[in-house]
């Protein structure tokens, strides 16, 4: 009886000491599938204008959240700048389910006057429309900042395009603090220093 209790209790040792096997299941959830469709118009420039920087820095912005699925535009033959022009059907047969169409146009001083409108495809009505008086250079600056109203109106969350990002870099034995913009860009040096540079703020 001993040696069978004896026994059990050995049986029972090795059992609990055995470590557990678990499968490990990853799940992911999301992805491309969720993706927002939407079709961003070149913008209309003024005369002699190189590219089309404004519509160009919103798409990256855009794709780079991971949110949005920007469609190629140049394929339809109507290319709207103005509410008027729009032809909803054009869009839905391309699947697009939000549009941006905007222009950027000369104003008094050397300045330029930026509009732009998002538009629900589906519901065919617009959803945000603004109007910036800038500088010629501050034209990606206003590029950001119209796609954090596009992520804010479309996902309910604000969006941080317009914001600015801090880091330091070390070139031999200089170290240097930087600020660009989100999408690093525009990299500025704030700070020089043959010492290295700890916890900016």
């Amino acid at each position: 009886m001993i040696k069978i209790v004896s026994r059990l209790f050995l049986l029972s040792f090795f059992l609990i000491a055995q470590p557990a096997r678990a499968e490990l299941a990853i799940e992911i959830v999301g992805g491309a599938a969720q993706q927002i469709p939407i079709a961003i118009v070149p913008f209309a420039q003024p005369a002699g204008a190189q590219t089309d920087l404004i519509s160009t820095v919103i798409g990256a912005d855009l794709r780079r959240s991971g949110l949005f699925r920007v469609l190629e535009t140049r394929g339809v033959a109507n290319q709207p700048h103005d509410l008027a022009e729009v032809k909803y059907p054009e869009w839905a047969a391309l699947q697009a389910q939000a549009l941006v169409i905007g222009k950027v146009e000369p104003a008094a001083g050397g300045r330029l006057k930026v509009s732009f409108r998002l538009l629900d495809v589906l519901k065919q009505n617009s959803l945000a429309g603004l109007e910036y008086d800038i500088a010629p250079a501050q034209l990606r600056n206003t590029a950001h900042k119209i796609a954090d109203v596009i992520y804010e109106k479309l996902t309910g969350e604000k969006g941080v395009f317009a914001t600015r990002i801090t880091y330091i870099t070390k070139n031999k034995q200089r170290f240097a603090l930087q600020v660009a913009d989100a999408d690093g860009y525009n990299a500025q040096t704030v700070l020089s220093s043959t010492e290295p540079i700890i916890s900016p703020s």
